[in-house]
């Protein structure tokens, strides 16, 4: 008896300290590397690219000047004004958020597609933008490894 619970014992901490291999390949999937694109200023309006936008649609919407406490980020999840995705791009018009000239952004957006969903039961995906706004445009910042 005490054999068993020895080998059974070993066997739980060895998979705790390990993890779970299914689990883990699932989590990839499921929260995938953020796509960092770039944003533009068309008007007044600050537009970000988004890549291969297939049937994906905004779900939630962070933005907040670099080096912002966490506790203090804005952000808006199912963004009840339009804003909807063009030609690649995901315009935000000054009601919904203004920025200030001078001032470094970041902008973390979660899309989802109800497809991608159906075929793989993973349809989010993340996209990010960091930029510097700055006579009347918007110039692309490296995004720092914390910031990911």
């Amino acid at each position: 008896m005490r054999y068993l619970i020895k080998i059974v014992m070993t066997v739980a901490c060895v998979h705790i300290l390990t993890g779970c291999p299914v689990m883990d390949s699932d989590l990839d999937k499921r929260y995938p590397s953020a796509d960092i694109t770039s944003a533009t200023l068309k008007g007044n309006d600050l537009c970000i690219a988004i890549p291969h936008p297939a049937d994906y649609r905004l779900r939630m919407i962070s933005i907040y000047p670099r080096g912002a406490d966490p506790k203090t980020r804005w952000y808006k999840d199912e963004p009840d004004i339009n804003l909807t995705i063009n030609q690649g791009q995901l315009c935000i018009d000054p009601a919904f958020y203004t920025f200030e000239e001078h001032r470094q952004y970041v902008v973390r957006t979660v899309m989802w597609s109800d497809k991608k969903y159906k075929e793989t039961r993973f349809g989010s995906r993340l996209v990010m933008a960091a930029f510097e706004i700055g006579n009347g445009h918007a110039y692309r910042v490296v995004l720092e490894e914390r910031e990911l």
